[in-house]
């Protein structure tokens, strides 16, 4: 029997306040919840295999035949944490960047701050995101989520999110709610109640994740209470916007 609702997410700690609600006792709704990287994510979402996705930012841009539900976003104001460009050489230095298989939005992230900011134009290459490999065969390496989360495999780190905001005064916003056209009734209110919830619900999610995950809580903690953010203000609006007009003036989009 097919769901009412068809629902993608990321399956990193950043998209659990948004998505928790699903599988808690307090929602009845009739629905599906398919678990799956960014990229992949997309490709469904393209496919008409889910209605809605928590989907990289990029794909918006690629996208005609998807909206982006107002109101919810995962994005952070500098510091992210979760996407990190790992450097065996000073950021000057780098010739070469892996780039994670896994990302769509942090590798035209990356892209874009090594040569704004850094001043530099590498030779990419996608790589599945393991970086003890991806760093034996180029100078650095992207990688985006939980993995390394809180680890430093590399001399130099680079936080996206950081040098996103150091370039442009801005936060980032990672991904959001792309819904497919025409939109579906009520998945707007669903998906705030959602997000309604998590919110109410952060420090116990801190603390389930931190056991999941095997983390200290003040680290999951942190991330998700102070880090992570899930408005979709003006100033995220207008740095969607900036990003969007980057990706075009840079040829990651047409």
């Amino acid at each position: 029997m097919t769901s009412s609702y068809r629902i993608g997410c990321v399956p990193y700690l950043n998209g659990v306040p948004l998505s928790a609600w699903f599988e808690s006792p307090d929602c009845s709704l009739d629905l599906s919840i398919n678990y799956q990287v960014p990229s992949q994510l997309a490709v469904n979402l393209r496919e008409g295999n889910l209605d809605v996705a928590m989907v990289s930012i990029f794909e918006s841009f690629q996208n005609p035949n998807i909206t982006i539900v107002p109101d919810i976003s995962v994005s952070a104001d500098g510091l992210v944490k979760s996407v990190r460009l790992f450097s065996k050489k000073p950021y000057e230095d780098i010739r070469t960047v892996a780039l994670d298989t896994s990302s769509l939005t942090s590798s035209a992230l990356t892209r874009i701050v090594l040569a704004e900011l850094i001043g530099i134009q590498p030779e990419y290459f996608s790589m599945p995101p393991n970086p003890e490999e991806m760093l034996k065969d180029c100078d650095a390496c992207l990688i985006i989520g939980d993995l390394k989360l809180f680890d430093s495999p590399a001399t130099h780190i680079l936080d996206l999110g950081e040098a996103w905001k150091e370039l442009t005064g801005l936060p980032f916003v990672y991904a959001a709610w792309l819904e497919t056209l025409p939109p579906k009734q009520d998945l707007h209110e669903i998906l705030l109640s959602a997000k309604k919830w998590g919110l109410r619900n952060l420090e116990r999610l801190a603390k389930e994740s931190s056991l999941k995950m095997n983390l200290p809580l003040s680290q999951t903690r942190e991330y998700l209470c102070d880090i992570m953010q899930y408005d979709l203000s003006e100033r995220k609006r207008e740095a969607i916007s900036l990003f969007k007009d980057k990706c075009m003036s840079h040829n990651l989009i047409s």
